[in-house]
């Protein structure tokens, strides 16, 4: 039988997650897992996965780190963004930001963006026909600098 999880509890464990990897180093998902029920949250594989790529947690020096805030941040989490022919955009990040923007713009919505593709600090955006570039980069830069 498997149990629903309720958003509260899933909210609450996310929320632990990110306390937890504020507080330690954390390197892998079993030392992850490990922690999580330490505090009372027994958590699947594939759960803990979901709730990885949902906060946005990247890899940084061997250990989980949060990503970047995306409003009013002092980090510049874009370095570069520019076309690379009609359907194409290319961003760069910071080293291990690309999965956490990736995630962000295929949430967002933003008009004539179809998909991302991420790397560790690149992303590839994949963009309507007779869509604007402009108007889609200032739309990503808006989101990225609030």
């Amino acid at each position: 039988m498997r149990l629903r999880v309720h958003p509260t509890k899933k909210q609450s464990r996310q929320d632990l997650m990110m306390r937890l990897i504020k507080e330690k180093p954390v390197r892998t998902q079993d030392e992850l897992k490990a922690l999580l029920n330490q505090h009372g949250f027994e958590v699947t594989q594939s759960s803990l996965s979901r709730d990885i790529t949902e906060i946005g947690l990247v890899k940084q020096n061997g250990q989980y780190a949060l990503p970047p805030r995306q409003s009013g941040s002092s980090l510049p989490t874009l370095t570069s963004m520019e076309s690379a022919g009609s359907n194409l955009i290319i961003i760069k990040t910071l080293v291990g930001m690309a999965a956490p923007v990736g995630i962000t713009l295929d949430n967002s919505k933003v008009h004539g963006v179809i998909g991302t593709v991420a790397g560790d600090d690149t992303v590839f955006v994949a963009t309507a026909n007779g869509v604007s570039h402009e108007t889609i980069k200032r739309a990503i830069q808006k989101i990225f600098r609030g």
